[in-house]
């Protein structure tokens, strides 16, 4: 793991411990939904958090790639390779009127940037439907299909680009595309949207708020999470489609904001939860599976948040690089992985 128990209060670490010694659902496979939440009934939403994460940490399919980021964070060495790609980031909601909420993308840019590369951001509506922006997603891509891409989206603007790469109108459309990496974004829905729509008074009440801010209720339709909406269904990604999906696995004591704390309880009754995103879901995603521990669903703290996606930055560039000379065999990416790890394991390195 990335972090280090004596860094952690101890209280943390004995809910880690406890999760890493329990006896049932030895496996990722054993967790799924139902079994979540019948945890999280008699548990409690922080024990069954800690669970999925370390069963996320010792999953045959995702502890090598945690291992590898893990690895990457720490090193002080930066990144020998640099993607001939541009980075495009499609935002979150709200990233037009609450910028704090870290639905712009500044932080990620900002690493990106560092790192030499050109980034860009899709305008899609701060306030659209996943529909609508999936739209706008598309027609962006229409006129930028010369440039090779790495798509980072963040929040609702991954369910707006799930939506957009389902679409029949998108056979071809995202050839250029490298990677896309996802951050805590709702792939199947929100059940915050399926809380507001349960309750004949509170969905009047946002129907009104809505339409007295002339806004598309869609917004909310659409991110329901066991309704018919384009959000709901199983997700599948194009064969030549790559993904990583990064989410935060936050304890309650990690939500920051009163409205944060209201959600993560909200959404505590179905099993552990970002705030938004129902952390069972990454279960069944397609790709890489980054878990974050005690990020929340806005990717706080932002030191946390920079750190990574440098080291996101790095594998990639490690891969794409190395896959263009081998013809896609990552054996090589593995051993240049364990040259890094050599390197951030002897002591004379520091760690970040």
């Amino acid at each position: 793991m990335l972090f280090r128990r004596s860094q952690i209060p101890e209280t943390e670490s004995a809910l880690l411990q406890r999760a890493a010694n329990w006896g049932e659902h030895r496996t990722l496979e054993a967790l799924d939904s139902e079994t979540l939440w019948r945890i999280t009934s008699q548990y409690g939403v922080d024990f069954a958090t800690a669970l999925l994460f370390d069963r996320f940490q010792i999953s045959p399919q995702h502890k090598e790639f945690i291992g590898r980021i893990d690895a990457l964070r720490k090193s002080v060495l930066p990144p020998r390779e640099k993607i001939p790609a541009k980075v495009i980031i499609v935002p979150g909601a709200l990233y037009l009127e609450r910028p704090d909420m870290g639905g712009d993308g500044k932080i990620v840019r900002r690493a990106a940037e560092s790192l030499g590369y050109e980034t860009d951001l899709i305008p899609v509506a701060s306030f659209g439907s996943v529909t609508k922006n999936a739209s706008l997603i598309r027609a962006w891509f229409k006129e930028h299909s010369k440039d090779k891409v790495i798509l980072i989206s963040l929040s609702k603007g991954s369910s707006d680009l799930r939506t957009a790469l389902e679409s029949n109108e998108s056979t071809g459309l995202f050839d250029n595309v490298l990677a896309w990496i996802n951050v805590c974004g709702p792939l199947n829905g929100s059940r915050m949207a399926d809380w507001v729509m349960a309750n004949g008074v509170r969905t009047l009440f946002c129907r009104t708020k809505f339409y007295v801010q002339r806004r598309d209720f869609r917004f909310i339709t659409e991110l329901c999470h066991d309704r018919m909406s384009p959000s709901s269904a199983a997700f599948s990604l194009q064969p030549s489609m790559r993904i990583i999906n990064v989410i935060g696995f936050p304890l309650a004591r990690h939500m920051t904001t009163p409205f944060s704390r209201f959600c993560h309880q909200t959404l505590a009754k179905w099993g552990p939860n970002d705030g938004t995103t129902a952390l069972s879901d990454a279960c069944q995603w397609p790709g890489e599976i980054y878990p974050v521990w005690g990020a929340d669903h806005y990717f706080r703290p932002e030191n946390v948040a920079s750190n990574l996606i440098m080291a996101l930055f790095h594998y990639l560039a490690q891969d794409i690089s190395l896959a263009s000379h081998t013809h896609h065999e990552l054996r090589p990416a593995r051993r240049q992985s364990e040259t890094v790890l050599q390197t951030t394991n002897n002591p004379s390195s520091s760690n970040l």
